[in-house]
């Protein structure tokens, strides 16, 4: 960990070498999610490539999918983000979140929480208003308080980047130091041997106006002795390691023996009258066997990978337990297993448990980017109003199962009644107060219009 900002000075190694070990998890994991296992995994390539056993590399990349599974429960069924307080409150909201793409933003933030344990939201202004985006934790370099790590001091956003070719090539290194109500630019330039050697410029110092961080790290789980989360791979790394290995030997040994070779008589075989060469040439041929003959045939190998499959078997079921998964997830079901919604529910409480828990870092993280933002923007401040998230969960509507339940509740079916039915609609096609309204409006003319063409006519012979 970082406890001051020492590490910025002229002379010292870059990165910082506390921050190695993060750094190189972070790069091995984006490897991982981009699919070249072979960067990562040392035996993958020892038992597939060293020892040549496998002729086929198969990749089965789980780390990707977990990633975007979390990011699809938490996001694919975008929230309903309101403000309470007034229409103009919800205009400035509404704008924040379309100006800024929030929903694709806050995606691309549960993506890194997965990978790397960390993820980071950056608030930002362009001189007119303000921005959300997202940051890429690799640049990302807290310093806390000795005393009480939970209490960050600065958020340093360092990165390197290079000018020139060949012999004119330098490189150079771009600080932010953030503080409350302060950002201090700075740059450096890092020479051969990866050192900080020399400031190029003079420090920048912006004055935001702002008295809090405009930059929101939101972390996967973290323990009282970090301040960075843990990523949902490592503890995986050595199980898919493993399938992918079986597998590629699987393929190999059944690339192997799909071509058998054949054994015979001698007589079977031809010389070739210009080389002298003799050889076997199959397909149509009538091979007479004399007695004591060996009858021509194919080399055959009874494949006994029964135990192979097995044990992939197992890999794949302690996949999903230590990933916090299930079959369900990934739409592998069983007949009959999840008829409903209630029962696909029950299916997927591990993973909807996780995405609980992702939920609660992600919502007052989004809520405060929303609140700095509009400080810049100068026409409504929302930074003491509320600000309500109505999450979803990413699970397909079971729309009769709903129905049903609704129908019970308002007291439709004789029972007593625990919700209005204009709460009722709301809730079940998503609409908002002045939409339900409308809509029980036609309803009501549409029930006085049934009950005309019921009635019968006057007659005049009523008493």
């Amino acid at each position: 960990m970082l406890y001051d900002l020492l590490f910025l000075n002229i002379g010292m190694p870059w990165p910082p070498p506390s921050e190695a070990d993060r750094l190189k998890k972070y790069q091995e994991n984006k490897a991982l999610y981009k699919g070249k296992h072979n960067d990562v995994f040392r035996d993958w390539v020892r038992l597939l490539r060293d020892d040549q056993k496998a002729t086929l590399e198969i990749i089965l990349n789980w780390h990707k999918r977990l990633s975007k599974l979390w990011a699809d429960l938490l996001l694919s069924e975008p929230p309903n983000i309101t403000s309470s307080t007034s229409k103009e409150d919800q205009v400035e909201v509404d704008s924040i979140i379309d100006d800024n793409n929030l929903i694709n933003t806050l995606y691309e933030v549960v993506i890194d929480i997965s990978r790397y344990g960390d993820g980071l939201l950056n608030i930002y202004s362009d001189g007119k208003k303000g921005h959300v985006g997202s940051s890429q934790p690799g640049i990302w370099f807290p310093v806390v308080d000795r005393d009480n790590i939970k209490n960050v001091l600065y958020h340093v956003l360092a990165w390197t980047y290079i000018e020139g070719k060949d012999s004119n090539k330098k490189t150079y290194l771009k600080v932010q130091i953030h503080e409350k109500g302060k950002i201090t630019k700075k740059l450096f330039s890092i020479n051969d041997n990866k050192k900080i050697s020399l400031q190029v410029n003079a420090d920048e110092v912006i004055n935001t106006g702002i008295d809090d961080f405009l930059v929101i790290p939101v972390n996967n789980v973290v323990t009282s002795d970090d301040i960075y989360g843990d990523d949902d791979y490592t503890d995986l790394d050595s199980i898919i390691q493993e399938m992918e290995i079986r597998i590629s030997q699987i393929s190999r040994i059944l690339d192997k023996h799909s071509d058998p070779n054949m054994y015979g008589d001698e007589n079977a075989l031809d010389e070739d009258p210009d080389t002298g060469k003799v050889t076997f040439k199959g397909g149509g041929k009538f091979f007479p066997v004399s007695e004591g003959g060996t009858a021509p045939g194919y080399v055959v190998w009874d494949a006994q990978l029964e135990a192979n499959w097995k044990e992939l078997e197992f890999l794949l079921s302690q996949l999903y337990i230590i990933s916090e998964t299930s079959a369900a997830c990934f739409g592998e079901l069983k007949q009959g297993l999840a008829e409903s919604g209630a029962a696909l529910k029950r299916l997927m409480m591990a993973p909807l448990a996780k995405t609980q828990r992702i939920r609660m870092r992600i919502d007052p993280a989004a809520k405060k980017a929303i609140r700095l933002c509009s400080k810049f923007n100068g026409n409504n401040d929302l930074s003491k109003k509320p600000i309500n998230i109505l999450w979803q969960d990413g699970i397909p509507k079971d729309d009769r199962e709903e129905a049903d339940i609704m129908a019970i509740r308002t007291g439709s079916t004789g029972g007593a009644r625990t919700i209005s039915v204009h709460n009722a609609i709301k809730r079940l096609d998503n609409k908002t107060d002045e939409e339900v309204a409308a809509e029980m409006e036609k309803i009501a003319e549409d029930e006085m219009a049934a009950s005309l063409m019921t009635t019968p006519p006057y007659s005049g012979n009523e008493a």
